[in-house]
């Protein structure tokens, strides 16, 4: 019975692909490179101890190790692989080497093919030595405190400081891959060349796990070398004993300073069997998820930018990852994309002997023996896209001949503009795809910002109160032209307070003149600072309600908070005075906007209370700032600014919410509808259920 070689599920006889990840199953089952699997307690080399087998495969075994050292245990991942020559021989047969070929004029001139960068990865070992010794000592401290500071970036700033390490125009693999190490060599001198350097720690990289789910997650750990013994025998053995597939992942991993790489930090051999050692980290492949692999477009997009990102670092220094599937890409415990198939990263001059072929994912020309470049990889993202998009695979069995229309409706709906983007991605002739990966992920940023938003807007009287004294308003325009389109959009809940004294006035009073003032300000174009804008409006509800009271002495002790949200796509502001909040949810995480102007904060802020005491407070209904509530001066609004992203949802609410449901609470129901109806409807019955004291609005907004 077949048995998938890098998921493990088993097959039926005569079966070609995995049903799970798509691998090619066939020559990859022979017998030739089986391991046995070593038990738990094992000892090897470097006073590592396997601790457990997490997955044994045709060609290799995975598992989990420790380190005892100084009273401290420190746990990593392991790939092992027969050493040596049966190594490379196994390597082969999976496709991973080749021979070389030269690039034809029309190659040359093409910018999606190989380019001299691309020959350089190919120098003989002679070549790169004498480029070494030459090189200026001071090009490579730079890239070593680069590495250190990637390695404590925010995943926003590694992706800034990637792009500012691209110099596309730079010769060689050393200087473009930004980290110390020798040029990576993927030719055929793959194996001299690179396991001559194969030894020794792989510096400050910002070290990654294996594509295998691990319990720990976040783990600091230091390269193997540091504290070895001089005379560690299993560390003097020949790098060439790794065979040349650990020895090329291990040259890449030392020369690819991308976050999203996952990446050893050290390879090594013990008793006929080469290792190849990882820390541990929670990854999830995709192929794995629990929710499957169909997800919301947002998450989609989100998704296929991060692997455009880290595939355009490899495109820029001639290289191709080829392996892009469900299996090969892995999810961190944030969301953050891994990929995991360096195993078969090749060059555009390398013909490979038995090419990979993950059904579903992997280019036409590669099942039909045509000249293949980098748009290869662009197929394969799109591909994945697609997979994510609809949950399923594309039906296009061997390619052979082009296949079938893809079809995205009925298993999902798309965006139109996203469909036909991810279309010519999938385009069976190469030269109809985008030309870079590059200008496909600048069509995906562009449809990633928002144009659109849906709305709902609702309110109720709870189960105490007799009046519902809170007011909305949801004022949209929008102009669909190609000479002057505009989409602005402004929504505002008031919670009017006093009762007898007309708190229904007040917050209808602040709901009209916000309105009012905006529209005003935007017509006169005062749009460059939205915030400003918003704020200013508040302030003059506020002096419009106590107009009100001057001139109604019955109306004197009436008041409202006041929450309101300015969005002129993808630019949004938020004011607010008061204890009515904004929350905002970016895919799983919401965070509250607004900071309420009550006592109950003042204490959490001095540190009194704590925020879940805030809540049962005995003067948690008692707030600082209000509209109307000072008979001089500014009503002190507060605002800030901030920018939508596809996906995002925003809530405004008055308190009569949040005094019944938690923020966490609020967060899954804002997650779990796809329309803002849905979702404002559960909030307030959730409120209700509650208690329902006070009067409930609601304003949910959904970013498209």
């Amino acid at each position: 019975m077949p048995v998938c070689p890098d998921c493990g599920l088993s097959a039926d006889e005569g079966t070609r692909f995995c049903a799970r990840c798509g691998r090619q199953l066939g020559d990859a089952q022979s017998p030739a490179g089986f391991l046995t699997p070593l038990p738990a307690g094992t000892v090897l080399s470097d006073r590592l101890e396997i601790v457990a087998l997490l997955e044994p495969r045709i060609e290799e075994n995975r598992y989990r190790a420790r380190r005892r050292r100084d009273d401290v245990t420190e746990t990593y991942l392991l790939r092992e692989r027969v050493a040596g020559e049966i190594n490379d021989a196994g390597a082969a047969a999976k496709g991973t080497l080749g021979t070389s070929r030269q690039a034809t004029p029309a190659e040359a001139d093409d910018p999606a093919g190989p380019r001299a960068k691309t020959a350089e990865l190919t120098l003989s070992s002679a070549a790169r030595q004498a480029r070494e010794e030459t090189a200026p000592a001071e090009t490579k401290a730079p890239t070593e405190q680069a590495g250190e500071e990637m390695a404590q970036a925010t995943p926003g700033e590694q992706d800034a400081k990637v792009e500012a390490q691209d110099e596309p125009d730079t010769a060689s693999a050393v200087d473009d891959a930004g980290a110390a190490g020798p040029p990576v060599s993927v030719g055929e001198n793959a194996a001299s060349a690179e396991a001559s350097q194969a030894q020794g720690p792989p510096g400050n990289q910002a070290a990654q796990a294996t594509g295998s789910r691990s319990a720990a997650a976040g783990q600091e750990v230091a390269p193997l070398d540091e504290g070895r013994q001089a005379d560690d025998s299993a560390h003097q053995r020949p790098p060439e004993e790794l065979g040349e597939l650990f020895a090329r992942v291990l040259a890449l991993s030392r020369s690819l300073n991308h976050p999203a790489f996952v990446k050893p930090i050290d390879g090594m051999s013990a008793g006929g069997r080469a290792y190849l050692v990882y820390p541990e980290q929670m990854l999830t492949p995709l192929a794995e998820r629990k929710e499957g692999l169909a997800m919301r477009e947002a998450d989609a997009l989100a998704l296929a930018l991060q692997v455009c990102q880290a595939v355009s670092f490899l495109h820029r220094r001639g290289l191709r990852l080829n392996d892009i599937c469900p299996a090969s890409v892995a999810l961190t415990a944030d969301g953050r994309v891994r990929l995991t198939g360096l195993d078969h990263v090749t060059n555009d001059l390398e013909q490979e002997a038995l090419p990979l072929l993950n059904d579903g994912y992997t280019a036409p020309e590669i099942y039909r023996g045509r000249p293949i470049d980098k748009r290869a990889d662009i197929f394969s993202v799109g591909a994945l896209v697609y997979s994510c998009l609809t949950g399923r695979r594309l039906e296009c069995e061997s390619w052979r001949e082009e296949g079938e229309p893809i079809v995205f409706y009925p298993p999902a709906v798309v965006t139109p503009a996203l469909e036909q983007v991810v279309r010519r991605a999938l385009a069976f002739d190469p030269h109809a795809r985008w030309a870079t990966i590059d200008e496909f992920k600048l069509e995906l940023v562009k449809l990633n910002t928002v144009d659109r938003v849906r709305t709902c807007a609702l309110t109720d009287v709870g189960k105490v109160r007799e009046l519902n004294e809170d007011s909305l308003a949801a004022v949209e325009s929008v102009i669909d032209s190609l000479v002057r389109p505009r989409a602005q959009y402004l929504y505002v809940v008031a919670d009017g307070m006093g009762g007898a004294a007309a708190g229904e006035v007040a917050s209808a009073i602040a709901v009209d003149t916000i309105a009012g003032e905006v529209n005003q300000a935007l017509a006169a174009g005062a749009a460059s600072d939205l915030v400003q804008v918003l704020v200013g409006a508040l302030e003059a509800a506020n002096r419009a309600v106590l107009d009100y009271q001057a001139d109604h002495p019955e109306a004197r002790g009436m008041g409202s908070t006041a929450v309101a949200a300015l969005i002129r796509p993808p630019e949004a502001a938020i004011s607010w005075v008061g204890d009515s909040r904004a929350y905002l949810l970016e895919g799983q995480a919401l965070r509250q906007l607004s900071k309420d102007h009550s006592l109950v904060q003042r204490l959490v802020d001095i540190g009194q209370i704590t925020p879940e005491e805030a809540r049962h407070h005995e003067h948690k209904n008692v707030i600082t700032r209000s509209l109307g509530a000072r008979r001089q001066g500014p009503a002190g609004a507060e605002g800030l600014a901030l920018r939508l992203k596809r996906g995002d949802r925003m809530l405004l609410c008055s308190d009569g919410l949040v005094v019944h449901v938690d923020d966490s609470e609020i967060g899954r129901i804002m997650e779990r509808y796809n329309d803002p109806r849905q979702a404002a409807r559960e909030l307030i019955a959730a409120a209700n259920a509650g208690g329902g004291t006070d009067n409930i609005s609601v304003i949910v907004v959904f970013a498209d």
